[in-house]
């Protein structure tokens, strides 16, 4: 198919007033009914012509030269057959809207934006064209190769024929044809890179309709190998345990409404990939494609649902939209491998029909992912309708003052995982120690992986500030939700920086002693005053360590590896010696002050994450300049050099232990906390200065990409 873009300048009228100009995409707060209409020409001549939207809020009836073409519920992708009713030239489209008197579609638990919220386009055919793609896969052979399936459905001749092709950058892997009346065979593929946060590799698949040998219509969609599943208390993805980490994130951006630019989508979506996170629960309702085409890409996990807030089931009218928002959310998205699950209400009371019809929409569309529901009823509710309708995990909304009611669902929800699906809110938003307490025995529930009580993921509520005007203090003020960890204009709101540092204490909480081993030479650091670091961003620069933090290519030769802690180091308490530390990376610099008389500058550290000799890098190339300042005015510059003046940090290569060497540093020590692979060294590198000076401070910045530079001190 081919497109021609019907956004741009529609009239749009309140009720019966006058018309004025809108631009479409639009959103706009709750007028009631409303109308919006344009005229346009075709630009093209084909058999057949559509007429698609992909989304409104919240009703809408579309009519077309005065011919009523149907009714569109919110958020959804809808298509129009307009080839009988269309005209070549003058043709009006008129949309008469309705936001605010609907059993579904407005909400009381966030501001409400009515509007053509998403784009509006023409869609030209021939005969025959392809009319949907559900490429989906299994693994094998311990997650290295694949079978997949592409069903394909198409309004074509029997003996039509689809040209399927799978592309990864400019190679194409497989390629193959099938008539339009086979049914799709699976087909097998070696050697698979699979879709991850870590790593979140994206393949081209291309289908093509040959109409009597010729190529009539193609579809691109970009797919990815992964396997997500349920298995007793965990989610594993790709066969290995992981934690959601996770936030929940409405799509308003202050007053954006539904229509948020794509560049304020993706900022979004970076800085909550760049915070650690790993999963984003899309509230409350499908979000526009855009974001999930986003979510690939960076590598963060998602869920969806139909738009549901403490909405009444019961209503044929609620449960009808909603399950067929539904259908057309698991069909619009299920090729993305960022969806990971689907969640089909969110805090609603059950209703035990809506909750069988619900999983059922769902796994009739796509047989592929685990199906449930965002909830906050009682845990006995829980453990018997989700158990009745088959769904996949728990879910909980455990606001309190204290991990009590956590604990008492995670130890009666206990045979399939228990993810919390919101946690937060005003109770931890201005309270930092809560917000650390919670996140310690969230991932002590996680590690202890028990029938006693075991947590497999949870999304804090919520990713940013935004409208609400329906709930009192502490909540709201102001017509504002306080309880994001961003202000709704996108800066750090006071709770960030407890939330990642929370994360960060309980990820990699310190190991018992006899856990690491740990050797290096705190007697050379006698009598030298330490540097403080005082750069703004110090804390930013702090290594983030994951448990899923891949090793560099060149230490995996033989098979993929994780990290499990990482180069942390047991200090014990040695003055200006950090544990966690600091990364110099591209474009970062690093400031330490402090006042010593000196005629050297001592680094710990001097050694790479990232290239490093004898790893990776090329030797000599410089990777950063050290700057000593000294009260007088005085200022020297060293340029620390791969294989000079560091090393890589790591004392094993695949399967052999190496000696990394720099010629001008020298060993300070090695620790480590698997023998196999997770072993580590340590350099001083000594810097004599021209002359002696009382030194005030010392800046380290990046010269070159991939030498992430690991710094445990700076001493005078």
């Amino acid at each position: 198919m081919t497109e021609q873009t019907l956004n741009g300048m529609w009239q749009y009228r309140i009720g019966k007033g006058k018309y004025t100009p809108v631009r479409v995409p639009f959103s706009r707060l709750p007028v009631g009914q409303s109308a919006c209409f344009r005229t346009f020409d075709l630009d093209r001549t084909k058999e057949r012509v559509f007429l698609k939207f992909e989304g409104i809020t919240y009703g809408a009836r579309v009519l077309l030269n005065d011919k009523i073409l149907g009714e569109m519920l919110p958020y959804s992708e809808y298509v129009f057959e307009i080839t009988d009713t269309v005209l070549e030239k003058d043709n009006r489209l008129l949309v008469e809207l309705e936001d605010i008197h609907l059993p579904f579609g407005p909400s009381e638990g966030w501001e409400n934006y009515g509007g053509i919220i998403r784009n509006v386009s023409l869609l030209y055919a021939d005969t025959a064209y392809i009319e949907d793609v559900f490429f989906h896969c299994e693994l094998q052979n311990a997650y290295r190769d694949a079978t997949f399936w592409v069903e394909l459905a198409a309004h074509a001749d029997p003996d039509d024929v689809y040209r399927v092709e799978l592309h990864q950058g400019e190679q194409t892997l497989l390629s193959y044809t099938q008539q339009v009346c086979e049914t799709s065979a699976p087909h097998a593929l070696q050697g698979v890179d699979l879709w991850s946060p870590d790593d979140p590799r994206l393949y081209e698949l291309q289908v093509s309709l040959l109409h009597r040998g010729a190529v009539v219509d193609a579809v691109i969609r970009r797919v990815g190998f992964r396997e997500f599943r349920c298995e007793r208390h965990r989610f594993l993805l790709n066969g290995a345990p992981l934690f959601l980490k996770g936030v929940c994130k409405h799509e308003m951006i202050g007053d954006s409404g539904h229509t948020p630019t794509v560049a304020q989508i993706e900022e979004d979506l970076r800085r909550i990939k760049e915070i650690g996170c790993n999963f984003v629960r899309l509230v409350h309702y499908p979000h526009c494609k855009e974001t999930l085409d986003i979510a690939d890409r960076l590598g963060l996990m998602v869920s969806e649902e139909p738009g549901l807030w403490w909405s009444d089931t019961a209503d044929p009218a609620v449960s009808r939209g909603s399950l067929e928002v539904l259908r057309r959310t698991v069909l619009r998205d299920r090729n993305h491998p960022c969806v990971v699950f689907w969640l089909c209400f969110n805090e609603c009371r059950f209703t035990e029909q809506f909750l069988l019809d619900s999983a059922r929409v769902c796994r009739e569309n796509d047989p592929t992912r685990p199906v449930s529901g965002a909830n906050c009823m009682s845990n006995e509710d829980t453990l018997k309708y989700y158990n009745l309708c088959g769904f996949d995990f728990y879910t909980m909304h455990p606001y309190a003052q204290s991990f009590k009611r956590s604990a008492e669902a995670a130890a009666m929800l206990y045979d399939k995982p228990l993810m919390f699906t919101e946690w937060g809110g005003h109770f931890v938003y201005d309270n930092p120690k809560l917000i650390g307490e919670f996140i310690g025995a969230m991932m002590q529930l996680y590690r202890a992986n028990s029938d006693e009580g075991a947590l497999a993921g949870a999304a804090f509520w919520c990713w940013a500030e935004l409208n609400d005007f329906n709930r009192s203090a502490p909540a709201c003020h102001d017509g504002v939700l306080k309880e994001g960890l961003m202000t709704s204009d996108r800066r750090p709101n006071m709770i960030l920086a407890p939330f990642c540092k929370a994360w960060e204490k309980a990820e990699h909480p310190a190991l018992p002693a006899d856990a690491a081993y740990a050797q290096y030479d705190a007697h050379a650091l006698a009598g030298k005053t330490p540097l403080c670091c005082c750069s703004e961003k110090s804390d930013d620069a702090r290594l983030m360590v994951d448990a899923e933090l891949p090793l560099p290519l060149a230490l995996s030769r033989m098979r993929p590896r994780k990290l499990v802690v990482g180069p942390i180091l047991q200090t014990n308490g040695e003055p200006g010696l950090s544990s966690a530390p600091w990364v110099l990376f591209d474009q970062t610099v690093l400031e330490f002050s402090g006042c010593a008389n000196t005629d050297t500058v001592t680094l710990i550290g001097a050694v790479s994450v990232g290239k490093g000799y004898p790893v990776a890098g090329k030797y000599g190339e410089a990777a950063a300049l050290l700057t000593v300042e000294s009260a007088d005015g005085g200022r020297e510059t060293f340029e620390l050099c791969n294989g000079v003046d560091f090393t890589t940090v790591f004392a094993t290569l695949s399967s052999s232990r190496i000696d990394p060497i720099a010629e001008n540093a020298t060993r300070f020590g090695t620790f480590g906390y698997n023998k196999n692979y997770e072993n580590y060294i340590l350099n001083r590198l000594d810097l004599k200065l021209s002359r002696e000076a009382k030194v005030t401070r010392v800046i380290l910045s990046s010269l070159a990409r991939g030498y992430d530079l690991l710094v445990y001190g700076v001493y005078l």
